[in-house]
């Protein structure tokens, strides 16, 4: 009978759960972009499917939250955290019709996305991006 060895198996999961793992961050992070974009025009437009965008956008950042758990970098947890925070925030300050509290709101996260990008990211020669 022939023994099976785990050692490649390992190996390969070892490489591809990290990989698949990224993927899944760089994904939402392509969504975010524009999506907090387009939630800023919906806000000044006062349209109120603005509150459907933002709660998207909360549930990208905690998604994001685990990916950084597993990598043990809790600034960037608290990073993810307090843009899903934000979010929320803003979500519920559309449904209110508080306009300009919105606007101010989801401002803030620039500051708080710039602080994660700035521990956490590093520009390849190629001009591309990676994870630190």
């Amino acid at each position: 009978m022939k023994k099976l060895s785990v050692v490649p198996y390992l190996l390969f999961a070892s490489i591809a759960l990290p990989a698949q793992e990224e993927a899944v961050l760089r994904d939402a992070m392509k969504q975010i972009g524009p999506g907090n974009g387009a939630l800023g025009k919906k806000i000044a437009a006062k349209d109120t499917s603005a509150s459907e965008d933002a709660k998207k956008l909360q549930d990208l950042f905690k998604g994001t939250q685990a990916f950084w758990q597993a990598k043990s970098a809790t600034d960037a947890v608290e990073f993810t955290s307090n843009a899903a925070e934000i979010y929320g925030k803003v979500a519920s300050l559309i449904a209110e019709s508080k306009w300009e509290e919105a606007t101010a709101e989801q401002k803030k996260v620039g500051a708080n996305c710039m602080g994660c990008h700035t521990a956490h990211r590093e520009k390849s020669p190629d001009g591309s991006w990676k994870v630190k």
